[in-house]
């Protein structure tokens, strides 16, 4: 029964809510694909990282597909409230301010990759040769992503404050599959003594969006 303690060698283990096992399992999916690819993924290999019993996973995901598509909500989720202000803000406030609230976005982006970047790479990789992976992934979360970008720019162009050329679908496109591959060979690695620094990796991305969306940055005097 869900929540309840477990008994194993004559040893009483500690109750946990439902809440707390559900957040351990997704928790234990995080930290294996952190470290091992998709396809090695078994559910007694996940459950062994909790403390829980194997039964105890079926109370809460039908398979482990379920579990990545629960992983793949709750990073969905961050990135989507980090770039709700940039998203489905006014693009009346103007060029200058658009340009400040998409900095912000970007950055709040690339942290999150910077937490997540191993399992995403993970995620990543699987939706190349698994099929219901790449529904979840590159249908799901890349294509929600790019639609919204895409609803953004074509706001900003017909407000005037960017320009009349661009295409906001294949712009969209473009800028979003470039970053997630961008951030993903960026932070997918669990330690890369080579790592570019959070610094530069912000600012390549602000140089690319801002001056394909708004373009050069206005010069103060």
């Amino acid at each position: 029964m869900r929540g309840e303690g477990e008994r194993r060698g004559g040893v009483q283990r500690r109750r946990r809510s439902p809440e707390e096992a559900e957040r351990a399992i997704l928790a234990a999916a995080r930290s294996f694909l952190s470290e091992r690819p998709f396809r090695e993924m078994k559910v007694e290999d996940v459950m062994a990282r909790t403390g829980l019993s194997r039964p105890a996973f079926y109370a809460y995901f039908k398979d482990r597909y379920e579990l990545v598509t629960r992983l793949l909500e709750g990073i969905g989720g961050l990135l989507f409230a980090v770039d709700r202000r940039w998203l489905v803000g006014d693009p009346g406030v103007g060029r200058e301010e658009s340009r400040e609230i998409l900095r912000d976005a970007l950055r709040g982006g690339a942290e999150t990759f910077g937490r997540y970047g191993p399992v995403l790479r993970a995620i990543s990789e699987a939706a190349s040769y698994d099929g219901r992976v790449e529904e979840m992934y590159r249908f799901g979360l890349i294509q929600r992503l790019t639609e919204a970008v895409a609803a953004r720019i074509s706001r900003d162009v017909e407000a005037g404050i960017s320009p009349e050329g661009l295409v906001p679908e294949e712009t969209a496109r473009a800028l979003v599959l470039m970053t997630e591959r961008y951030l993903i060979d960026a932070y997918g690695r669990p330690s890369d003594r080579d790592r570019v620094p959070d610094a530069t990796v912000i600012r390549t991305l602000e140089t690319i969006w801002l001056s394909t969306l708004y373009g050069p940055e206005m010069t103060r005097p």
